[in-house]
C-alpha cells in the first residue's frame, strides 16, 4: 500500500516508516523544512515537506495514498505551550483530515496517547483528546490507537531523556510514589500496530490502548531501567508538589527541559492501559520488557553510520 507517514523523523514516526518499507509498504515521509533526516532512508521522491498547521502547504500530501498514519505532534516531552500545541495538534489533524478527503478517501490511523482522556489537565492529553474528536467526527475510515509509554533505541523519546538524566545525577527521580501501573511498550510494537490496522476493516472506528506484554509499578520500570543500562542509581521519590515545582522551573530555562508539567500531569493522571482489545481486535502480540530492554540498549550502543 501507499502509506503517509506524519512526523516521519520523529521518534515513532521514524520506526512507523521504516516497519513499513519493511512490510513491502511504499512510504510518503511529511515532515516539517529543517527536520534532522537521521534514521530516515527515503530517496528524496518520497520525501513531502509541509506545516500541519498551513492547509496549503498540504496540498497534494496525500494525492494517491491509500493510507495516513497520523505520528506527528507536540509530545509532552517538551515544554509545552497551549496554543502552539493546539494548533499543531487538533489544528494540525484537521488540516490534514481535509486534504486527504480532498485527495480521496485513505484509510485513517491516528496516534494518540493514553493521557487522552476526559479527566487529562495535561496540555498534550488535552489537545490529543481534541484531535481524536476531530478524527471521530470526519468521514474517514478510522482508528484511534492510544500507546502507553513508548521506549525504543535511539536519542529521542522520553525514555532517552529519562536515561541521560540518570547519568548526570547519583539519583533516580521518581515522581510521586513510584506505585502506579504502567504498561511501557517497545516503539516498533505501537508501528506494528498501526500498520496492523490498516489492513484490518474490523478496526475501523474503533480505539485501542497500546501497551506491553506486561505491567509494572513505576518503581519497578525505572529499577529495570537503570539495571539494563547498567546506571546503579537509587530511586529518589519527588513528592508531587516539589515535581511540579520542578519542572516549571525547567520549563522557563529550557525549551527542552528534562522534566516538564505534562510528565508530572501525566503520572498523577495515569490510567491502566488494557490491551485485551488490541489483541482480540486485530491480534496484537507485544514483546516482553526483558526483550525490549535488551535490543534498546543494544542498538543505542552501536556506532553511528553518520
Amino acid at each position: 500500500m501507499k502509506v503517509l507517514v506524519t512526523g516521519a523523523t520523529g521518534f515513532l514516526g521514524s520506526r512507523v516508516a521504516a516497519v513499513a518499507r519493511g512490510q513491502g509498504h511504499s512510504v510518503r515521509a511529511l515532515l516539517r523544512s529543517g527536520s534532522d533526516l537521521t534514521g530516515l532512508s527515503l530517496p528524496p521522491e518520497c520525501i513531502f515537506t509541509a506545516d500541519v498547521r498551513d492547509p496549503r502547504s498540504l496540498r497534494g500530501a496525500a494525492r494517491g495514498i491509500d493510507a495516513v498514519i497520523h505520528c506527528a505532534a507536540i509530545t509532552s516531552s517538551a515544554a509545552t505551550n497551549l496554543e502552539e500545541s493546539r494548533a499543531t495538534n487538533a489544528g494540525g489533524t484537521s488540516n490534514l483530515i481535509e486534504e486527504a478527503l480532498r485527495s480521496g478517501n485513505p484509510r485513517w490511523i491516528q496516534i494518540s496517547t493514553m493521557s487522552a482522556h476526559p479527566g487529562s489537565t495535561s496540555v498534550y492529553g488535552r489537545t490529543k483528546l481534541e484531535a481524536d474528536e476531530i478524527v471521530r467526527a470526519s468521514p474517514l475510515a478510522w482508528t484511534i490507537l492510544r500507546p502507553s509509554i513508548i521506549y525504543g533505541p535511539g536519542n529521542r523519546g522520553m525514555i532517552a531523556k529519562t536515561v541521560r538524566t540518570a547519568r548526570k545525577l547519583p539519583i533516580m527521580p521518581v515522581i510521586g510514589s513510584g506505585m502506579e501501573r504502567v504498561r511501557p511498550v517497545y516503539v516498533d510494537d505501537v508501528a506494528r500496530a498501526a500498520l496492523a490496522c490498516i489492513a484490518n476493516s474490523a478496526t475501523i472506528g474503533k480505539t485501542y490502548m497500546i501497551g506491553g506484554k506486561e505491567e509494572f509499578t513505576l518503581n519497578d520500570f525505572f529499577r529495570r531501567l537503570t539495571q539494563a543500562y547498567g546506571i546503579g542509581r537509587p530511586l529518589v521519590h519527588l513528592p508531587i508538589p516539589v515535581a511540579l515545582l520542578i519542572a516549571r522551573i525547567l520549563g522557563r530555562l529550557s525549551g527542552n527541559p528534562p522534566l516538564t508539567v505534562d510528565n508530572v500531569l501525566g503520572v498523577m493522571e495515569a490510567r491502566d492501559v488494557d490491551i485485551e482489545s488490541a489483541i482480540a481486535g486485530f491480534g496484537f502480540d507485544p514483546i516482553s520488557l526483558e526483550r525490549g530492554l535488551a535490543m534498546t540498549v543494544s542498538q543505542s550502543s552501536r556506532p553511528s553510520a553518520h
